[in-house]
């Protein structure tokens, strides 16, 4: 379970002017400080600060006053729209200097069998660790799109559906103030909108929609149909892979190593010397930062 910290001092994110890019984690020892660590080796800080929510929280309360920092979340539930334009137009104050994953959490970069197998602690071929995604991809496909319907519906719903009210001269005794609380049409509408998005045919809709964008329009997952890499619960996935008897890694005292100890040398290891196979948004977010600390250091 990832340890939330449920507060953050100014001091904490305070870093004389330099560059430091936030990210989801309970602390250093999460897989997206360990990964992005070892991408940017030193060139910038990598500060991790809890959940998506908090990092969008920071990123408005901190991004005008500090155009050096960057913030980086997970894919989740957002849109296509909404990811791209965020690589696009990155690093972007408008928005926060706020990047989105273009898939659903870091670990799904790592699902392409034919990069995973390039680890020195591989002990298959890349048919049998394809095979192996595969099977656990399909064993928990049903589960992973119904709560992307759960996420996508909850966090909809905690827009900001209604504005505060301004004018004291509205509000001049009990009866007034309630009378003008019940009479607000946004509360009639927001009812509306839940009764629209809870409903069971919006549901089946958001499911049958996210089914097929994993699958592809078929009934299971295949390899090379739709986009379920990009999509599945990643961190489960490789969690398992990794720690199963495909990888093999020691410790130098010889003993085997398990858990995430393990996941974080494989990853680490695969960084640093996995070829020329390392996905692509890893390069473009090395390129993206790596320009900017340039401009601001010349």
């Amino acid at each position: 379970m990832v340890n939330i910290r449920t507060g953050i001092r100014s001091e904490e994110v305070r870093h004389d002017g330099q560059h430091v890019l936030f990210v989801e984690g309970g602390d250093e020892n999460s897989i997206d400080p360990k990964v992005l660590n070892v991408l940017f080796s030193g060139a910038l800080r990598i500060e991790p600060i809890g959940p998506a929510f908090r990092i969008r929280a920071v990123a408005e309360a901190l991004s005008r006053y500090h155009p050096t920092y960057y913030f980086l979340i997970d894919r989740d539930h957002h849109k296509d729209s909404e990811v791209d334009r965020s690589w696009k137009e990155f690093p972007n104050p408008d928005n926060h200097n706020l990047l989105i994953w273009r898939r659903r959490e870091l670990e799904n970069y790592f699902l392409d069998p034919t990069y995973l197998v390039c680890s020195k602690f591989c002990r298959v071929d890349v048919q049998v660790l394809g095979d192996m995604i595969l099977r656990l991809a399909n064993e928990r496909l049903f589960l992973d799109v119904a709560n992307w319907v759960v996420v996508s519906i909850r966090e909809e719903l905690k827009r900001n559906w209604i504005k505060l009210f301004r004018n004291p001269a509205e509000f001049t005794s009990k009866e007034e103030a309630l009378c003008k609380l019940k009479t607000t049409a946004e509360f009639t509408k927001h009812v509306r909108e839940v009764r629209r998005q809870c409903s069971s045919k919006e549901i089946e809709k958001r499911f049958e929609k996210c089914l097929d964008m994993m699958t592809g329009g078929r009934k299971e997952l295949v390899v090379g149909q739709g986009r379920w890499h990009e999509l599945i619960r990643g961190k489960r996935v490789l969690t398992q892979v990794v720690n199963s008897t495909c990888f093999e890694v020691k410790a130098t005292s010889g003993e085997s190593l398990v858990g995430r100890k393990k996941l974080f040398e494989v990853v680490e290891e695969l960084l640093k010397n996995g070829g020329g196979g390392r996905p692509e948004d890893f390069d473009i977010l090395q390129k993206l930062v790596g320009e900017r600390v340039r401009e601001h250091r010349a």
